[in-house]
């Protein structure tokens, strides 16, 4: 079955130009002076110029005859203004800003701004001729996010993070993307709520020890980075040691990276360095043997406390449709922008009882 998109249209040349600039579709040809076919989508797409108040629609073979009051039911006129549209378009794109900007740019009224879910992002436009249409961006999994039980979909909730730090690596050239990773992948078991409940009783359980890192130490930091990521790498086909190397090696400064220790065993490192007026986490990662213990959690409250003491924001960066996404919001991330891989992340210091209050 083949499915064609008819889109009824006041004024053709008008459409086609539209539709052009909007969406970058293809004028393909025309079939005859008030219909063409636009290709550039997954189906082709035909502009059929129809003018205000005529009848929408025909009468299909059984449906009420000419004279009966049904049939001036189903024989609406057409109206160009804005209308409400049962079959709409969906426009999926990779970026939806970018393509909510061209749209209007072209004529396309934005009638709800951008709105993120767990399945991606949306935004609702009319056209210029009273057409509803969305348009889409698809993050981590996109619809699969809302079909839980698909085996596909448990598979990838048991590995949200960790394939979502994979995605970083094999995407991203910069030192964000390669934060994010390690963000996403490293903080896999505090991520869910389940581990974040637990944590107090985790703390208590196996406190850490944090211990500052030298030049010294970095082949062996590179060994706990590769066993970290080495299993979800390999499910995509992209774990390669070089490039584990040149990447650390690239944004490796030990005057900011810590060791997390447990029982005197180096089971993890992070990387805290300045930025601006704040301060933002990079290249946390935590080894397979302690992963799932909400060992991300702790490393983040104390990045936060000292934050705080210090009266200065925290910055970050995560992987999009990441588990870590509702990780940091729970921990009062506040989203502050976008990028092609990432979603941008502040949060703000608060006050900390320990410091002495303000005369006044």
């Amino acid at each position: 079955m083949r499915i064609l998109v008819n889109i009824d249209v006041p004024d053709l040349e008008h459409a086609i130009g539209f539709y052009q600039s909007a969406f970058g579709l293809t004028l393909n040809r025309r079939l005859g002076p008030t219909a063409a076919e636009l290709l550039g989508a997954d189906a082709p797409i035909y502009l059929l110029e129809k003018a205000a108040g005529t009848p929408a629609g025909g009468l299909a073979a059984g449906a009420p005859a000419a004279g009966d009051p049904a049939a001036g039911a189903l024989r609406q006129p057409r109206d160009y203004a804005r209308h409400w549209t049962p079959v709409h378009l969906d426009v999926v794109v990779d970026d939806l800003d970018q393509a909510v900007a061209r749209a209007v740019a072209a004529g396309a009224r934005l009638e709800d701004p951008p709105a993120t879910h767990d399945w991606g992002r949306i935004a609702h436009l009319a056209d210029p001729y009273g057409h509803g249409i969305c348009i889409l961006q698809f993050l981590g999994r996109g619809y699969d996010e809302l079909s839980s039980g698909s085996a596909a979909g448990a598979a990838a909730e048991s590995a949200s993070d960790t394939a979502a730090g994979a995605g970083a690596e094999s995407a991203s050239d910069t030192a964000v993307g390669a934060a994010c990773e390690s963000a996403s992948d490293t903080a896999a078991g505090a991520a869910t709520a389940a581990a974040d409940t637990a944590t107090d009783a985790i703390n208590a359980a196996a406190p850490l020890r944090f211990a500052p890192a030298i030049e010294a130490d970095f082949e062996a930091l590179l060994a706990l980075r590769i066993d970290a990521m080495r299993d979800s790498l390999e499910r995509l086909g992209r774990f390669d040691p070089d490039r584990a190397r040149a990447r650390l090696r690239g944004t490796f400064r030990p005057e900011c990276t810590w060791h997390i220790e447990e029982d005197g065993k180096r089971i993890g490192f992070y990387c805290l360095r300045p930025e601006g007026e704040g301060l933002r986490p990079d290249h946390l990662y935590v080894h397979p043997s302690a992963q799932g213990r909400g060992v991300g959690g702790q490393v983040l409250r104390r990045i936060l406390r000292d934050a705080d003491r210090r009266g200065i924001g925290v910055t970050l960066s995560a992987l999009r449709g990441s588990d870590s996404n509702r990780f940091y919001r729970r921990h009062g991330f506040v989203q502050t922008g976008e990028g092609e891989w990432d979603i941008d992340y502040l949060r703000n210091c608060r006050p900390d009882e320990s410091r002495p209050a303000a005369a006044g």
